[in-house]
């Protein structure tokens, strides 16, 4: 005989924003559940660059000072140029690190109970119980979990967002390697963010710490071929960087295969987030589910973290652990009004962020000299041009 599972808050997806809302939840005293379709966890993606904001979230999630001993501290960025003799330097003034995955997942994953996390755990389809207001979860191997809460953060495919008809992602003409490389005696490297434009891509370099370092290399000609086997991954990045540096062209060669990918850089429209529900009953998105950009912001990871922060902070003043507030018969309705507040606060934060990504990905891949100055006309007027103000946002405490 199966026992039936009733569970307050569920969260599908046991990436950066479902185990950092779980574990803010847990801060407060709120049990939830984790589903997570692998059996380990997800590191996929190498590394992740944390400005300012991102680690005010750390901190209010009191994990920050772990993740502070596993980077070191970036001074800005510099830009390089192969086909001319041209640099130019920025200069950071908040703190901006760069994080391995591994280590962000682990950790967050380390303060929360085991029980909290369920792994091998794939959702397979949702329904909804109108007489019992529960979300109904059937998992691959047959198993159903019930929720009052539902919570997707299971990124770009999500079953959530498309159960609240969100718009489908779209992609940039734009692919990206992501992959991250040891050096065992140390690299040489200064501590800043690196980016030079080679003659077929652009290469960017981050020191995580002194013997390791996250690289990408963005092109924009669809790669021929299965990419889904690293072997070729590097062997095709190498040829595109070739005629490069060689400390460049090294640190692909010697990456670890691992963590080495290839992706086309997907967003969600901003005028999706302005205008398309966020919430439908107990149920909401966050992460990439809600918002996937692309990476020119270096903002998808830190607004996930920005994310968890604020539905712990108002789903926290509904639901009063350790006491069943759930078995109160307006509970329902108190966690609706919960979740617009949610959406309320992060929507004006989110089409901010998506837009400047979605107008920097259209500057960098248009190839029309008129578009590309009506681009940076709107990014300058709208966001002060390319700058870090993006990064000194604080979204509260839980």
């Amino acid at each position: 005989m199966v026992t039936e599972e009733v569970h307050d808050i569920v969260i599908i997806g046991g990436g950066i924003s479902g185990l950092a809302l779980s574990l803010g939840l847990y801060r407060k005293g709120i049990k939830s559940l984790v589903l997570e379709r692998s059996k380990v966890l997800r590191s996929e993606g190498a590394a992740i660059g944390v400005y300012g904001n991102g680690w005010q979230a750390l901190d209010q999630l009191k994990v920050g000072a772990d993740l502070r001993n596993c980077s070191v501290p970036l001074t800005g960025m510099h830009y390089e140029y192969l086909s001319k003799d041209d640099k130019n330097v920025k200069i950071y003034r908040g703190e901006m690190r760069c994080l391995r995955r591994k280590d962000l997942v682990e950790t967050l994953a380390r303060y929360m109970p085991a029980e909290q996390i369920r792994f091998g755990c794939q959702v397979i389809s949702l329904d909804f119980d109108h007489r019992a207001n529960l979300h109904v979860l059937t998992t691959q191997d047959g198993a159903t979990i019930k929720a009052k809460v539902l919570v997707g953060c299971e990124g770009l495919h999500s079953m959530v967002a498309k159960k609240l008809q969100l718009s489908p992602p779209n992609y940039f003409p734009i692919w990206i390697t992501r992959g991250f490389t040891m050096y065992p005696e140390g690299h040489h490297f200064e501590n800043h963010f690196l980016r030079v434009d080679t003659e077929k891509a652009v290469y960017g370099r981050i020191p995580i710490d002194d013997k390791n370092v996250h690289f990408f290399v963005t092109f924009f000609d669809a790669p021929a071929g299965d990419m889904s086997d690293p072997e070729v991954v590097r062997e095709y990045t190498v040829e595109l960087l070739k005629g490069s540096p060689s400390e460049i062209v090294e640190s692909v060669r010697m990456c670890d295969m691992e963590t080495l990918s290839m992706r086309q850089s997907a967003y969600r429209s901003p005028w999706a987030l302005y205008h398309q529900n966020l919430r439908r009953g107990t149920m909401t998105v966050a992460g990439d589910a809600m918002h996937i950009m692309g990476p020119f912001t270096g903002q998808g990871g830190a607004a996930a973290l920005e994310d968890a922060i604020v539905l712990t902070r108002c789903l926290s003043k509904v639901i009063n652990a350790p006491a069943k507030a759930s078995s109160d018969e307006k509970w329902t309705e108190r966690v609706g009004e919960a979740l617009d507040l949610y959406v309320k606060e992060r929507r004006p934060r989110l089409l901010r962020l998506t837009f400047q990504s979605y107008l920097i990905g259209t500057l960098i891949s248009t190839e029309s000299w008129l578009v590309k100055l009506v681009l940076i006309f709107l990014l300058n007027v709208l966001f002060g041009g390319n700058n870090f103000n993006h990064a000194m946002f604080d979204c509260g405490t839980i």
